[in-house]
């Protein structure tokens, strides 16, 4: 360890073990409590949001609303803390490990068996290809020819990658496998120019447009699409990572009997159909980027929702080729396909790298993790590059680069590109090269800023989403911001232009540069392209002496209060063991000896000054000489703060190590960097601690890259729960730092409580637009909403600033099982965000631990970020759809700041689309459902309806059928409107009443309309209610013991008072013994019921719905039928429609 000791004294310590081994905490993790977590709900199941004591929570207490202390208690008398005080020491003393304990609530599987992951990247490659040729004079020669693979051959053998690639061989493709996309009389067709004249293959060639053939053309087209098959079939079983098929004749323009557009078979067509059939990939994503649109793709699966195509192509109002109508974007598919093809149309030329990642973030990866695909194959034609004769577009090497490298986050990393068209010879071989790195791991190259998207592809990718919105259910941005507060949009802003005069981008000149300027910018790019990469893919930095941070007084019982909740902890949340448990995963990962070791070091005085000022440094310093019990005082004197003599020399440690992986990646030595360090840093200010933290680690790293190393712009993304206020006040007047911050704000009343955190804090002055909040509400946030976040803001933004160096303030506290942070997000999703920033600043991102209290889960989450930063393939995931409460923050965040980035230029309404026909699709559990026919609603206002209402309308992700069916189940008609009031029909009605233990007094007057009539929703509930689905669990562990009979002596009545406070507006009846109590919008008496007696299932009265305490989840199952009944008939004096 390197220490600095011309600056600071250092107090003299006790012998610690030497930095680099493990460190096992001195005795196990103390219990610690487990995660509330809020309900997925809009407005938790009236009341239900909060509560989720698990087996664990009943003991411990209750949850934590704003994360750390210093809250008011709210409305519980100082007794009833003390009761809860002396409640929570004896569930300390009851307990065991509660972290493991939180983990297996949270239903995370800790395992510690290094995983396998597939390695290599495939390479198809054969000179053979090179002999299909035109025989005849034709200007088609002076395209598609031989020397395009073999430039692309040239460049990878230049930069050194073939020999890192696992070479392929071709094979002919079997007659059969040909036969599963083309028809027999057209494979005979092509067998038979195998020895055909010149003037007969001229004549064959003629029938079609746009193709030319010469004896090889049958066996070379066979070649490639049998190679492309064994390099895709080897991607699925895992025998490689993923692959490229430097392949031809193309293929994406092949019909079923009909060669077209040079294409004779459709290669990427039957590797797909192949995969689907042979392989079990239920799902696949075909991606097509070739400058012309690949109509034979589109035709071959345009009625498959297993497959997904999706084409950015060259348009023109259909006067590019092929000019077919079926190219522009209301083309969706057909039948059981329709929403499941995707063109997005370019009307103009000259568009580059900027649209074409709009493309990606705006749509293609939205519906791609909502489809959530097994492989994904890329229609790779390189003639949209800058150069391209036929393209005329201006897409970089380096874009294709990441363009791939964005793909590569999904189906687990399973990626096939295949070549088809491009015909600038000395651009093609470097995109082919770009691409080929990105698949073996290597950084993408730099690409420069993003520049304002052109106004015509803002139009086409605003139409896009028009016609595909009714399908998918991840597109809900494009709401202007007067539309964002109203939940009913008039007729008159939806039928607005798509872009109105405010806020179109000066529209592109349709003129490309001369051929010489096209040539001398090439050359410019090619020999600005650097392929070279650090010899070390990853460092580390962790030192156990950091662990002596810890509580003066170790015995006391550590109590955090909030708004409503206690909490109770043997040890503070921000603990010794978090670092060990950190590391010691990583070594049980095997991650440790892949990473290049950093050594720790204090940092100094002047690096500590380029953040904080002297007299905040000197009274840190100073505390080292205080005894524990002086130091337990002097902590009232912060915020959130515990004191040690140590604390001092540990976040001087924590920010020097972090120094140390700074120089370490930008020095050449490393690509990345992780440091386990603590304390936190982010809440620090420049002249206070708060916040667990003392010295903004962080902020320290970016000053520090910037005066030593020179950087012009470091971008800081900021992921824990909490809002970094330090950071931001740090930086909000400097526009070389972009702070991004995604964290919980419940409008200003979650830690560290400060209307700072809101979206509209955009920075100041000069920083003006470089501060960027993303503020959660309301609901519980997971995967989904963070990955949202990512696509719409965070992406598009770090893009168009372009910075040097990426720092990430780590904390896990948004994790899975978190006692403070109450969200959801897994180490999948952490490695999801890693993965998308490490397509920033070259690769150069450095990972810095902030918070997280469960030591499991920030072990397994820091664990799978350190993953990813070693080139490890992202894992599968299914991240859901985001909540309704997600999507308008992050559109508030987006209609602040469109106004300071170029690339936020998609938040404006929707003209209103016609009905939708009902379509028939095949759902995930084999059962038929339809599209409704009406205007589909959004969950935020600017849909495509004029009042927004609930329907049961699928995605297009629930239309894939997972497991084979031989019969359908009938079709259902889906009514946009649940039809809760209807009249019961039969005679058994009043069986009902009695049978099911409804008290019915009144029930007909509180479902009848003033006029008599069965009330409306929107009579019932009012007309700002918020309505729409959560997924219920099908079954939990605690239906069986926990609901127990109605007894008829005590009758479900859903006008009956709260049993504590006599309150009726939101109330709920336990399952176990049908006490009638509130929830935690009121006096949370339910939540303290289940506390004090573990009884775990509880139900609305409000909105009817089972939640599980012990599950964290509503539960929809046959055994809590006959209770959701009764409260029915007691509400709405009829039963449960179809139940």
């Amino acid at each position: 360890m390197i220490e600095d000791t011309s600056t600071f004294p250092t107090m003299e310590t006790p012998a610690v073990e030497p930095a680099g081994q493990d460190a096992q905490s001195k005795g196990e993790a103390s219990p610690q409590q487990t995660s509330a977590q809020s309900q997925q709900d809009e407005h938790p199941p009236q009341g239900a949001s909060d509560h989720q004591p698990t087996t664990e929570d009943k003991n411990c207490g209750k949850r934590v609303s704003s994360g750390k202390k210093g809250s008011k208690m709210g409305t519980r008398s100082k007794s009833g803390i003390q009761a809860m005080k002396q409640k929570g020491r004896e569930a300390v003393k009851r307990s065991g490990n509660e972290d493991d304990l939180a983990a297996q609530i949270a239903g995370m599987t800790i395992s510690d068996t290094p995983k396998a992951f597939p390695q290599g990247t495939g390479l198809v490659y054969d000179e053979r290809l090179t002999q299909h040729a035109c025989p005849f004079n034709s200007r088609h020669f002076q395209s598609e020819n031989g020397e395009r693979i073999l430039q692309c051959h040239k460049r990878l053998q230049h930069y050194n990658l073939l020999d890192r690639c696992t070479r392929v061989p071709v094979r002919l493709a079997s007659d059969e496998e040909v036969l599963t996309k083309h028809s027999s009389e057209y494979l005979e067709s092509v067998k038979s120019t195998q020895t055909m004249s010149d003037n007969e293959l001229k004549d064959w060639a003629n029938q079609v447009s746009d193709i030319f053939v010469n004896n090889h053309s049958y066996e070379c087209a066979a070649l490639a699409v049998g190679g492309m098959l064994d390099l895709t079939e080897k991607v699925v079983k895992g025998e490689l990572r993923n692959g490229f098929a430097i392949v031809r004749p193309p293929g994406h323009h092949a019909t079923r009997s009909k060669a077209d557009g040079y294409s004779l078979f459709n290669t990427v067509a039957i590797t797909a159909q192949t995969a689907k059939h042979q392989w079990n990939c239920e799902r696949v994503l075909i991606v097509d980027w070739d400058v012309h649109h690949g109509q034979g793709v589109q035709y071959h699966f345009e009625d498959d929702p297993s497959v997904l195509y999706f084409s950015i192509h060259r348009y023109e109002h259909q006067e590019f080729w092929p000019c077919l109508k079926d190219s522009d974007c209301d083309a969706v598919g057909k039948g059981k396909g329709v929403g499941f093809n995707i063109n997005v149309p370019w009307n103009e030329i000259g568009l580059g790298d900027s649209e074409y990642l709009a493309a990606f973030q705006q749509i293609l990866l939205p519906v791609a993790y909502e489809f959530n695909p097994h492989l994904v194959l890329v229609c790779c034609g390189f003639d949209a590059a800058i150069g391209d004769p036929k393209g005329e577009m201006q897409v970089t090497p380096a874009g294709f680069a990441h363009l791939t490298h964005a793909l590569m986050g999904l189906a687990d990393g399973k990626v096939v590109l295949a070549l088809e068209g491009g015909y600038n010879l000395k651009v093609i071989g470097e995109c082919a090269a770009m691409c080929t790195q990105t698949l073996l791991g290597d950084p993408c190259p730099v690409l420069p800023k993003t520049t304002e998207p052109s106004k015509s592809a803002v139009e086409s990718i605003l139409n896009v989403i028009k016609n595909i919105r009714p399908y998918w259910s991840s597109l809900k941005y494009q709401v202007d911001p007067e539309c964002l507060q109203s939940k009913v949009v008039s007729s008159s802003s939806l039928n607005e232009p798509l872009l109105r005069d405010d806020q179109s981008p000066e529209s592109k000149t349709t003129t490309g540069p001369e051929p010489e300027e096209i040539d001398k910018l090439i050359d410019k790019l090619i020999a600005e392209i650097d392929l070279t990469v650090p010899k070390n893919r990853t460092c580390l930095v962790y030192d156990e002496e950091m662990m002596r941070h810890k509580t003066a007084l170790p015995w006391q019982l550590t109590t955090i209060l909030v708004t409503g909740s206690v909490n109770f902890f043997s040890q503070h949340p921000e603990r010794p063991d978090r670092i060990a448990r950190i590391f010691s995963k990583h070594k049980e990962l095997g991650l440790v000896q892949r990473c290049l070791r950093v050594e720790s070091r204090r940092a100094t005085k002047n690096e500590l000054h380029q953040c904080h000022s002297a007299k905040h440094i000197e009274r840190l310093e100073a505390m080292q000489s205080n005894t524990p019990r002086e130091l337990n005082k002097m902590q009232d004197d912060f915020k959130s703060i515990y004191l040690h003599q140590s604390s001092f020399d540990c976040a001087r440690l924590a920010a020097g190590s972090t120094l140390n992986v700074v120089d370490t990646v930008l020095s050449g030595q490393a690509r990345n960097g992780v440091a386990i360090v603590r304390p936190p840093g982010h809440h620090a200010e420049s002249h206070t601690a708060m916040g667990f933290c003392f010295f903004n680690t962080v902020a320290i790293a970016a000053r520090y890259a910037q005066q030593k190393h020179g950087l012009k712009r470091v971008l800081i993304l900021d992921w824990d729960v909490h809002h970094g206020n330090g950071t931001q006040h740090m930086f909000e007047n400097d526009p070389s730092v972009l702070y991004v911050s995604l964290h919980r704000y419940e409008n200003g009343l979650f830690f560290p409580s400060s209307p700072d955190a809101g979206p509209d804090m955009a920075g100041e002055g000069a920083g003006e637009g470089f501060n960027v909040n993303i503020g959660w509400n309301v609901e519980v946030m997971g995967d989904a909403e963070y990955l949202a976040a990512f696509m719409q803001v965070v992406m598009p933004i770090a893009y168009e600033f372009c910075p040097d160096l990426v720092l990430v303030s780590a904390g896990f506290d948004a994790a899975y099982g978190d006692p403070l942070g109450g969200y959801k997000v897994t180490p999948e999703g952490y490695a999801h965000m890693t993965h998308m920033l490490c397509n920033l600043a070259k690769g150069k991102v450095i990972v810095v631990l902030e918070g997280g209290y469960n030591l499991n889960s920030i072990s397994q989450s820091m664990a799978m970020c350190t993953r990813i930063l070693l080139g490890d393939p992202c894992p599968a995931i299914d991240p859901g759809l985001p909540s309704h409460n997600a999507v308008k923050s992050i559109l508030e965040t987006l209609h602040v700041h469109r106004k300071y980035w170029k690339s936020l230029k998609y938040q404006v309404n929707l003209p209103s689309l016609p009905p939708c026909e009902p379509v028939e699709v095949t759902s995930t559990k084999s059962e038929t459902k339809c599209l409704p026919s009406s205007n589909l609603s959004e969950d935020v206002g600017g849909g495509d309806s004029e009042v927004s209402t609930t329907t049961s309308r699928m995605s297009p992700s629930d239309a894939i059928p997972m497991q084979s069916s031989t019969e359908e189940s009938p079709v259902t008609d889906p009514s946009p409107v649940s039809t809760v009031g209807g009249p019961v029909t039969g005679s058994d009605e009043s069986q009902n009443l009695e049978t099911l233990g409804a008290a019915a007094s009144g029930a007909e007057a509180g479902a009848m309309a003033a006029g008599g009539k069965p009330a409306t929703i929107v009579e019932l509930f009012g007309p700002e209610a918020q309505l729409h689905a959560v997924v219920p669990l099908t079954w939990c562990p605690h239906l069986d013991s926990h609901v127990l009979p109605n007894p008829p002596s005590m009758p479900i009545s859903s006008s009956d008072p709260c049993l504590e406070c006599q309150d009726t507006s939101e109330n709920w009846v336990c399952l176990h013994c049908y006490k009638v109590l509130c929830g935690r919008y009121v006096n949370e008496h339910m939540l303290f019921h289940s506390i004090d007696t573990s009884h775990l299932m509880v139900l609305s009265y409000a909105d009817l719905s089972v939640w599980c305490y012990g599950c964290d989840s509503y539960v929809h199952n046959e055994i809590v039928f006959p209770a959701k009944r009764a409260a029915h008939i007691s509400k709405f004096g009829c039963d449960v429609p179809g139940m």
